[in-house]
């Protein structure tokens, strides 16, 4: 086996203290006070020396700060919060919140993104919920009018409320529509909704009376079972 002595002592011609293997000695200067590690200065402090005092992470552990970036995700780097708590763009399997293990957000990204652009309250979506009770469904769609009475076909057993509106500008042959549920036993049939749709009586004269073509199409919401 070879072996490998150190010495201390003083080279000629150099100064200083020198510990180790010849040509990988560490030399304390004595005209300058400085550490030198095979006649590399190590300009580190004390007190950056010390820093390492307790450290464990391995070189690789290490190596995964090196090339992160503030406030950007870099792959196969350790993540560092920009000056703002924030992060350009991050891929996430699974997205938990809370404290804790936290809850899983089931959510796809398409289905979040549906919120984009809502400048709805917490409050007033909340009314959305109390306003049809748990028996009841919501249908809704868009109606081609084609006479100035139209009963549409919800999908619904019963309907219990309907609201319409014109899609489009009104025109002089159709001003505006109004939505009914009759009788909901043939006038109109069950699950059927009645659409009327109604213009002006003449120029000046705004009595409403029966639409004529050419007609606009209605958007229509109903309730029921």
């Amino acid at each position: 086996m070879a072996k490998t002595y150190s010495h201390i002592g003083k080279p000629s011609g150099e100064e200083g203290l020198f510990v180790g293997v010849s040509g990988s000695e560490v030399q304390v200067a004595s005209s300058t006070g400085g550490l030198y590690q095979s006649g590399t200065a190590i300009t580190a402090s004390a007190a950056e020396l010390n820093l390492l005092d307790g450290v464990t992470a391995t070189t690789a552990e290490l190596n995964l700060i090196d090339g992160s970036v503030a406030g950007t995700a870099v792959a196969s780097k350790a993540l560092a919060l920009g000056a703002d708590k924030n992060v350009d763009v991050l891929a996430v399997a699974d997205l938990k919140l809370g404290a804790g293990a936290g809850t899983s957000v089931t959510s796809t990204a398409a289905e979040l993104n549906i919120l984009d652009g809502v400048t709805m309250t917490a409050a007033q979506i909340n009314l959305l919920a109390q306003g049809v009770g748990a028996s009841y469904k919501v249908a809704r769609g868009v109606s081609t009018i084609d006479a100035a009475s139209k009963d549409v076909a919800t999908g619904l057993t019963t309907v219990v409320a309907v609201v319409v509106s014109m899609v489009g500008d009104p025109s002089l042959t159709h001003m505006h529509s109004s939505g009914t549920v009759g009788d909901q036993a043939g006038a109109p049939a069950a699950g059927s909704i009645r659409i009327k749709s109604w213009k002006p009586t003449a120029t000046g004269d705004v009595t409403p009376i029966a639409a004529t073509s050419p007609f606009g199409n209605v958007a229509w919401i109903a309730i029921g079972t």
